[in-house]
């Protein structure tokens, strides 16, 4: 009887002990797996200081004398909070200070209306020239492969063609999965570009047709091919985020010039964390780095040629 006493309460221990590191880390751990744990509802200001723990824990900037004094400031104010809405502002400004600019929240509400469907690729032939308009894409789960095919389908109908426009004017980005995939024969395979970490360093990768670190891997029924021709990428003030993860990836390649105006400055890499409400927190994480070591932070891409006319532009180039 003894014996079973001594098991009983040891195992009442471990329980507790267990429900002890779920409350205390379940919620930031399992965010990081795309569902945070908890034991049971958070209140406003458990809500916020967990997702400042899961800034913490991922962004770029969350590090310092800086970070920790914002830090302190922002978990007082949420002392006074009543509903999760009241935590939203604070979070902002706490995305701001840790993730930097291109880091930002998304309510359950701003997500229902964000989840649109997706504008598909415009491709055109002009002469020897193919004309690729590449817009931005979010939903690579239900539309990634129509995304990517609308545009290798043209492609490939067309591979007698001597240059190739590809237009990222407006790309303010999404998933630049379907994006390289999509424009993967005009790239070498091998690494496109990296993330560069605050301690690390990760490649993002071209192989069969599919970007491997970057974006969600996109399966077409078009086998993968290349095309050895000159290209020109237009850009401008809009172009953001995976739509420069897209140019960065060309700066890379030979035979490539681009064309336009400066970019919007967002070439970095975010994850997207859930909380307790299904609002969901955007954090940076790692910043891009071309091929021969350049990272830009939060400063536009230069384009080779800057220009108010790209597309005239980059067609007289091509010509010649």
């Amino acid at each position: 009887m003894k014996l079973i006493k001594w098991v009983m309460f040891i195992l009442s221990i471990i329980v507790v002990i267990g429900i002890i590191l779920v409350y205390q880390f379940g919620p930031v751990v399992g965010a990081q797996f795309g569902k945070p744990i908890y034991i049971f509802p958070p209140s406003a200001e458990r809500y916020g200081k967990v997702a400042i723990d899961m800034i913490e824990f991922n962004g770029y900037y969350a590090v310092g004398e800086k970070w920790e004094e914002t830090k302190e400031k922002l978990e007082k104010e949420m002392e006074k909070a009543i509903t999760y809405e009241d935590v939203y502002p604070i979070l902002e400004e706490a995305l701001q200070e840790g993730g930097g600019k291109h880091s930002f929240l998304l309510t359950k509400e701003n997500r229902q209306t964000l989840s649109i469907k997706d504008e598909m690729p415009v491709v055109t032939r002009e002469g020897d020239m193919l004309l690729i308009d590449l817009p931005k894409h979010s939903d690579a789960t239900t539309n990634g492969k129509q995304y990517a095919e609308t545009v290798l389908k043209e492609i490939q109908k067309n591979t007698d063609i001597k240059g190739a426009i590809v237009d990222l004017r407006g790309n303010s980005g999404g998933d630049m999965g379907p994006m390289v995939t999509a424009i993967s024969p005009f790239l070498k395979d091998g690494d496109l570009f990296y993330f560069e970490f605050l301690e690390d360093s990760m490649s993002v990768i071209l192989e069969d047709g599919k970007s491997i670190g970057g974006g969600t891997q996109v399966t077409t029924d078009i086998a993968p091919f290349k095309l050895d021709v000159p290209v020109a990428v237009l850009i401008d003030n809009q172009t953001a985020s995976s739509g420069e993860a897209v140019l960065m990836a060309f700066m890379g390649q030979p035979h490539i010039k681009t064309f336009g105006q400066p970019t919007a400055g967002y070439a970095s890499a975010n994850v997207t964390l859930p909380l307790y409400d299904e609002a969901v927190i955007n954090v940076t994480v790692a910043y891009n780095k071309t091929l021969d070591g350049k990272i830009f932070f939060d400063n536009p891409v230069q384009p080779d040629v800057e220009t108010d006319d790209p597309l005239e532009h980059a067609k007289k180039w091509l010509t010649k």
